[in-house]
């Protein structure tokens, strides 16, 4: 599988030097004429206006509106009609910002000053859905930050994340944390399999074929409907389907996560959105997995597996547990991070040792608070859901106003091409 994985992404960067990874030229470009626009996102504010992501006839374009504190905005699920032009995206000095854009699906920027009309309201089910579902965390009690940070962390909902707030998780190096990703769906996935098997009582997955099918099937189902919700994003369509992958096995009796595991993922992915390859969210979802899955047996050693033999040597062992993988994670990913943003964050093993346990309960309860909703029962855990979104939220404040919490530090693409030869080569002779 690894080795399909390799001539994959090799066509696809013949491909998008030559732009038939692109949607094809729009005639209309640059031409004023009156357009429609679906708006499917809400709204980012610039310096005067709303930006918003929307779907019009040359497709999705980037949509800013001149703020008006005479009418009200436009929300997400509206129809705009307005007389505009689309323009292509250009290139900001050495920044191509035209091809970043395309890579990210968006084939041109429109503006909109005050004469346009709200033609009809139409909101999609997930959204819909999703904003239902968020207003159950607040109906549960949880307000401000907190309720921000639960949404993103469960529902995927961050549009009410305070800029602020998303600096101090990024410079903390606890951003991974705030996103759907691995984690959060492998909180999940064991929850699943807690309740289904009661517990690891009842294990049907080693007694017969019926209930180890329906328990999988169970456990796939929901986990793709959690990333339906929460977006569809690189690591979380990464994870659910290495979780898709590890439950087959599971049918087949194959319970193995290996690198072609992951490569399977990453075929399946790149098949369906070949532009997620250029994606930093794809890029340092799988890198930070592969990395965990090579480096981990290096880690692993039998002094560290006799650590479980007591309750002590049980906390030590969590607690070196996430130490290791965390180094792990950063080893695979850390080229990518200073190439993209030009940043270490050096407190990232202080961050994981506070910030995991926290998300390992947060998560849960959030969740539990989105089913429970205002209820008395609801409320309680709510509380509990709101004291330890606060923790998270000051621990993370507190690491980035640390002194030199972040170095400035910038590489070059060869630089992340020896970077992972040299891992590489360690990997193999020391394995």
């Amino acid at each position: 599988m690894i080795v399909l994985l390799l001539p994959l992404v090799a066509a696809i960067l013949f491909s998008e030097r030559a732009g038939w990874l692109y949607p094809a030229e729009y005639e209309a470009y640059d031409s004023v004429r009156v357009y429609s626009f679906v708006l499917t996102s809400d709204s980012k504010p610039t310096a005067k206006c709303e930006r918003f992501k929307a779907l019009s006839a040359a497709g999705d374009v980037y949509l800013y509106i001149l703020r008006d504190s005479a009418r009200v905005m436009p929300a997400r699920g509206d129809t705009v009609i307005a007389r505009t032009r689309i323009q292509r995206p250009k290139a900001i000095g050495d920044f191509d910002y035209g091809k970043y854009l395309l890579r990210n699906g968006i084939v041109g920027t429109a503006f909109v000053g005050k004469k346009y009309q709200i033609h009809e309201s139409r909101v999609r089910s997930k959204e819909l859905l999703q904003k239902r579902l968020y207003q159950l965390l607040t109906a549960a009690g949880l307000s401000g930050d907190e309720l921000a940070t639960t949404g993103a962390m469960t529902l995927g909902y961050k549009e009410d994340l305070d800029p602020a707030l998303r600096h101090h998780f990024q410079a903390s190096g606890a951003a991974h944390v705030l996103a759907v990703s691995g984690l959060h769906t492998g909180i999940i996935y064991a929850l699943l399999l807690g309740l289904l098997t009661l517990g690891g009582r009842f294990r049907p997955m080693h007694e017969n074929r019926f209930g180890r099918w329906t328990i999988s099937l169970i456990i796939i189902g929901v986990m793709w409907f959690y990333a339906w919700l929460t977006g569809m994003t690189p690591s979380v369509v990464r994870a659910v389907l290495m979780v898709t992958i590890f439950e087959v096995g599971r049918m087949a009796y194959r319970q193995a996560i290996s690198l072609n595991t992951i490569a399977a993922a990453a075929v399946l992915i790149l098949l369906v959105r070949p532009l997620d390859l250029f994606s930093v969210s794809f890029q340092l979802s799988f890198a930070a997995t592969a990395s965990i899955v090579l480096c981990m047996p290096l880690f692993r050693r039998d002094i560290i597996m006799r650590l479980q033999r007591n309750f002590f040597g049980k906390i030590v062992y969590y607690f070196l547990g996430i130490i290791i993988v965390s180094l792990a994670a950063q080893i695979g990913t850390l080229p990518i991070t200073m190439h993209t943003f030009g940043q270490f964050s050096t407190y990232f093993l202080l961050t994981n040792l506070i910030v995991l346990p926290i998300a390992s309960f947060l998560v849960p309860c959030g969740l539990a608070s989105v089913a429970l909703g205002g209820s008395g029962l609801g409320l309680i855990v709510g509380k509990i859901t709101w004291v330890l979104a606060w923790a998270m939220n000051h621990a993370v404040g507190w690491i980035e106003s640390l002194p030199v919490s972040t170095i400035p530090v910038t590489i070059g693409l060869g630089m992340v091409i020896v970077y992972y030869a040299l891992v590489i080569i360690l990997i193999i002779v020391n394995s």
